[in-house]
């Protein structure tokens, strides 16, 4: 399995493949964001669709951000797909990715059970759900 992002352009061709798995991750309890926000960020170029495959069998929406003492990390908005085991291995390319735009941290909200699945990610539990956490070393 691997990762490929999908350019702006080709958001009308790749989005209803994909738009179920992000609605279903965007309705588990924590998410904050809907299935069309994550669309509009997208055709906005302020995130970045992923697809994991060959397949797909799975697709995320990244962001890169600054925290308020301005330390760029990674944000994970949503991932939604099948065959979770099989491609949890490709955060190690959101992780490079996310290296060479000079983030500190990859970051996302999730459930618990990931904690079982990403040992090496920080669990921090937060009122909207458990914060993962890896800080990135350097590139």
């Amino acid at each position: 399995m691997h990762l490929s992002s999908v350019a702006t352009a080709d958001l009308p061709e790749v989005w209803p493949i994909v738009e179920p798995w992000l609605a279903r991750a965007c309705a588990r309890p924590g998410c904050d964001l809907d299935v069309g926000a994550l669309h509009a960020l997208c055709a906005a170029g302020s995130a970045t669709l992923v697809l994991i495959g060959p397949g797909p069998v799975a697709a995320g929406v990244v962001q890169v951000a600054e925290h308020h003492d301005g330390r760029r990390f990674a944000a994970i908005l949503a991932v939604g797909g099948a065959q979770a085991r099989s491609w949890r291995h490709t955060l190690a390319e959101i992780e490079a990715g996310a290296r060479r735009l000079g983030c500190d941290t990859v970051e996302w909200i999730g459930r618990r059970g990931w904690g079982r699945l990403l040992p090496d990610y920080a669990a921090t539990p937060t009122s909207a759900g458990i914060l993962y956490t890896k800080t990135l070393g350097a590139a």
